[in-house]
């Protein structure tokens, strides 16, 4: 919702449910709405894909919305689609990013559900638990001024390629800064969730582009400057490369882009019948294509595809 205000802040209430408000109201500032339909669009990718959910899973995620009075939503999605959200919320919060609060709205998320539209957080993969613990033990260490040896807490996780939506609410927030700035954010995010030795190359070809078709550039521009390490043992790198492919053959037709990202859908198995069933890592390059193609084709974008979805 545009706010009549160009000047005011963004509101965030956290208390307030979805079914009641959306939780971010952004003001009318200049590309608010390629902002806007790229948030929206990438908590579609679920919606969009043809999951294989057991029946008492559906049973349990409807009889959640019943207990929260949010059974006009009919969309459901990942943990790290939920973690995106959580990101916002704190770049909006704090004014900028901070490990502090972006730690403090990921253990909201675990222990009471926050951005998850059931109003509970599944318990969260492996990977997920050891990001936040890794987040959790830097912001120790810097609170106390220790200088430690992460390892000897726990193993830094290498990043999914679902870490590239992670982080991509960089580009939400820093779009109008020079890119040293977002770099120097990319850095300190990704070396906090995990680890020293991790390089941000891709998460900086991610963010740019992101960046790019927020500010309105042509997309054979934006496409024709994007580098990407030829590393077919890189899962990010080739999905970064398959994104890239698809953004070039969809016509300029986000629907079409879509069909085309949903073939590269993988099964993977499910570690837990407790873990959530819309698995990042199955759609992550749907959920990436809706995120950049909706700031690139927001006028276009079919309006049935926000009927009763919690980001309206």
């Amino acid at each position: 919702m545009l706010s009549n205000d160009s000047n005011k802040d963004w509101m965030i209430d956290p208390t307030v449910v979805p079914a009641q408000m959306s939780p971010v109201d952004p003001p009318a500032v200049r590309n608010c709405d390629r902002l806007i339909a790229s948030i929206v669009c990438f908590t579609l990718g679920e919606k969009l894909s043809n999951h294989s959910i057991e029946d008492y899973i559906l049973d349990h995620i409807e009889l959640e919305r019943e207990c929260s009075d949010r059974t006009n939503l009919c969309l459901a999605w990942s943990d790290d689609v939920s973690l995106a959200l959580c990101f916002i919320v704190s770049l909006i919060q704090y004014g900028g990013y901070s490990q502090d609060d972006l730690t403090q709205q990921y253990i909201n998320w675990w222990m009471n559900g926050f951005m998850s539209p059931t109003g509970v957080c599944f318990t969260p993969s492996i990977h997920i638990k050891q990001t936040i613990e890794q987040m959790s033990i830097n912001l120790a260490a810097e609170s106390l001024a220790v200088i430690t040896d992460e390892n000897i807490y726990t193993t830094p996780p290498s990043p999914p390629v679902a870490a590239l939506l992670r982080i991509s609410p960089i580009a939400y927030f820093y779009s109008n800064h020079s890119p040293s700035v977002r770099i120097e954010v990319i850095t300190h995010c990704v070396r906090a969730m995990f680890g020293q030795e991790i390089s941000i190359e891709n998460f900086v070809i991610y963010i740019e582009l992101l960046v790019n078709a927020l500010n309105g550039h042509a997309k054979e521009k934006i496409l024709q400057s994007i580098q990407i390490p030829l590393d077919r043992s890189h899962s990010m790198s080739v999905a970064l490369i398959k994104l890239i492919d698809i953004l070039r053959m969809d016509n300029n037709d986000i629907q079409q882009g879509v069909q085309q990202a949903l073939a590269f859908n993988q099964s993977i198995e499910q570690e837990s019948k407790w873990r959530n069933p819309y698995d990042s890592n199955q759609t992550i390059l749907v959920t990436l294509y809706l995120q950049v193609s909706g700031a690139l084709y927001y006028q276009t974008v079919p309006s049935e595809w926000f009927a009763c979805t919690y980001a309206k």
